[in-house]
């Protein structure tokens, strides 16, 4: 995990404290990466969205009595939860579907290998950073400056294309790209500011 942003001690402290901004930061950043870990086990979209909020319902829960040394990182706790909230509703679903019994639910059990899940919340997380941090971003530069980093990063277009669509110079594409990317970086270095143990 040493790739992905340590989630700041100061955050989860304020999200001990209950606070609103600490709480809107955490959800932008963690809830949907939590809800594509559950659908990538296997769940259904409303399935999903329940153990996600049962997920959030235990951080809020734990957070403030949460403790490093006892329970690892955070995001590894996370994880932990998440999955097994999300096998508990694979079995639930299981039982009531099927009727499997014990050697039916241990194969699903066994179909969920932990180093998997780990790295599947590692990408998931990635890319919930940078969703974001984009969003962040997107909101603090001008709307041109946006669509020239949109077009050539996320779209995949030549400079010359965005600058002639934009008509501005394909210089100006490139510094707007430059600027936008820089911003996102240190955007997501945000999550990681006060280097909390992961």
């Amino acid at each position: 995990m040493s790739d992905l942003p340590a989630t700041r001690q100061s955050l989860l402290l304020e999200l001990g404290r209950r606070s609103d901004a600490a709480w809107a930061e955490f959800l932008g950043v963690y809830e949907q990466a939590i809800y594509r870990v559950c659908r990538s086990k296997g769940l259904q979209d409303a399935d999903a969205r329940d153990v996600t909020q049962e997920v959030l319902a235990a951080v809020h829960a734990r957070v403030a009595d949460w403790d490093h040394d006892a329970s690892g990182s955070f995001r590894g706790w996370l994880l932990r939860v998440a999955r097994n909230l999300s096998v508990d509703a694979i079995a639930q679903r299981a039982r009531g579907a099927q009727g499997l019994g014990e050697s039916g639910i241990e194969r699903l059990l066994d179909a969920q290998p932990s180093r998997e899940s780990e790295t599947s919340f590692e990408l998931e997380l990635r890319r919930a950073s940078f969703e974001w941090a984009a969003r962040k971003v997107r909101e603090e530069v001008r709307p041109v400056t946006w669509r020239a980093f949109e077009g050539t990063a996320l779209e995949g277009r030549s400079a010359g294309d965005v600058a002639a669509e934009l008509e501005v110079s394909v210089g100006s594409v490139h510094t707007a790209k430059c600027r936008v990317v820089a911003r996102i970086r240190e955007r997501v270095a945000q999550l990681d500011s006060d280097t909390a143990p992961r």
